[in-house]
């Protein structure tokens, strides 16, 4: 696989990741509804998260270059808050959906690395 679809799938997955840590606090201050997913910090989705983000940079940085850690996580950070600004309380539900699914295929790149 190439170097840069590798870099944005593993984007994506520290985007998603950024979602799912920080939702929770920030719907609390717009208003927002949480879901049930997120109201606990140890819930599944967020271990997902908080092994997923450092993870996805470390795997990128393994994979491709060094240097592509850091765009994994500046970058992702980034997304995260245009998600954010865009589905505004649908984030939630979009970043529980992508974390499973970039994680599996981020298992498989790194499966075939």
């Amino acid at each position: 696989m190439k170097p840069h679809i590798i870099i944005v799938v593993f984007t994506l997955l520290a985007s998603f990741s950024w979602v799912v840590l920080s939702y929770d606090r920030y719907a609390k201050l717009k208003g927002w509804p949480v879901s049930r997913w997120y109201e606990e910090n140890t819930s599944l989705i967020k271990i997902a998260g908080f092994i997923s983000l450092p993870g996805s940079a470390l795997a990128s940085a393994y994979v491709a270059q060094w240097w592509s850690a850091f765009i994994v996580l500046i970058v992702g950070f980034c997304i995260a808050q245009l998600m954010t600004s865009l589905f505004k309380k649908n984030v939630q539900y979009i970043a529980l959906a992508g974390v499973p699914i970039l994680l599996f295929i981020s298992i498989l790149i790194l499966h075939n690395a």
